[in-house]
């Protein structure tokens, strides 16, 4: 069993749904070196805060992401923590009025690590032991990983912003 990458692999039973081709999804894919550096950049720094209380992800995007994956053989799916290095966010940097679009920016959790975020990787081989311990394996093509991400290329929409509208769960400030 391959867990170079260790994340939480989650078992998705879902429908299969109709794929529709769509420019905007963040859907991208990675090499095993950018992923293993945004996964180590998580690792081991606990004293860093998360910054954001959520991701979004639209439901067609996540229907895509998932008819692709099973097409690849997956039977479930990964979610990494990761951070980037400052200048390695595989964002969209769009300028709305001379200014960064607010949506664009990344929080710093330290001088050189962005705020955490999630990732999704398609993996096969999804199995609990007696313990209810799950693994499983990612599923690589070429040294690479598809990756679901939240945002939209493009638009440049940053991942996890630290607030935003329509948050169900804000709990008040003490």
């Amino acid at each position: 069993m391959n867990m170079a990458l260790a994340g939480v692999p989650i078992a998705l039973y879902l429908h299969n749904f109709p794929s529709r081709f769509k420019l905007l999804i963040m859907q991208r894919t990675f090499s095993i070196p950018d992923m293993t550096r945004w996964v180590d950049n998580f690792r081991g720094h606990d004293d860093l805060p998360f910054i954001t209380t959520s991701a979004l992800i639209q439901l067609s995007d996540l229907e895509m992401f998932i008819a692709n994956a099973k097409a690849q053989g997956a039977d479930s799916i990964r979610v990494y923590f990761l951070r980037f290095g400052m200048e390695d966010a595989p964002t969209d940097k769009v300028i709305k009025n001379g200014v960064l679009a607010e949506g664009c920016k990344w929080r710093n959790a330290s001088p050189t690590l962005t705020q955490g975020t999630i990732a999704m990787v398609p993996a096969k081989n999804f199995t609990m032991d007696e313990h209810l311990i799950f693994s499983a394996d990612d599923i690589r093509t070429d040294n690479q990983v598809t990756v679901l991400l939240p945002g939209i290329i493009g638009k440049g929409t940053g991942l996890n912003p630290p607030s935003g509208q329509g948050i169900a769960f804000d709990l008040p400030t003490q």
